[in-house]
């Protein structure tokens, strides 16, 4: 008997959430846009979001592609290449600091000096990727 009443019990759960949908969600399923042309776009979420995050009308697959994109995408890979393969580019390596903890100590007429830092410059900036060579005079 329990046996039963158990999976009576489960059926009714089952079967018992459509009508529960309508006071969940009171909305239509099937939403039909309304507004005029002069007014923007019906479209649905999913489609909404690609036109925002590709616009010029480019699908996530890639079918409709926008060539003034591709071009001007080319010329920056072209441009970075280029300084990339070329030794004569002058590269900045930044100087070496090194961070130092000063502990708080007293001082000579009983001051308090509390906890800082001290930066040292340990290693200048240096010229990378050239030939040019400066002589000391």
């Amino acid at each position: 008997m329990k046996q039963l009443l158990t999976s009576v019990l489960i059926l009714l759960c089952v079967s018992g959430c459509a009508g529960v949908k309508d006071a969940v969600n009171p909305y239509e399923e099937n939403f039909r846009c309304k507004a005029k042309d002069s007014e923007g776009k019906c479209l649905d979420t999913p489609t909404a979001y690609k036109e925002s995050r590709l616009p010029d009308g480019q699908d996530i697959e890639g079918n409709s592609i926008n060539i003034s994109q591709i071009e001007a995408q080319n010329s920056r890979y072209t441009a970075l290449t280029d300084l990339l393969e070329a030794p004569e580019t002058p590269v900045l390596n930044p100087p070496k600091i090194l961070r130092v903890l000063l502990l708080p100590y007293k001082g000579e007429n009983n001051e308090l000096f509390m906890t800082r830092y001290a930066y040292l410059e340990i290693e200048p900036s240096q010229w990378v990727l050239t030939e040019v060579s400066e002589k000391k005079p």
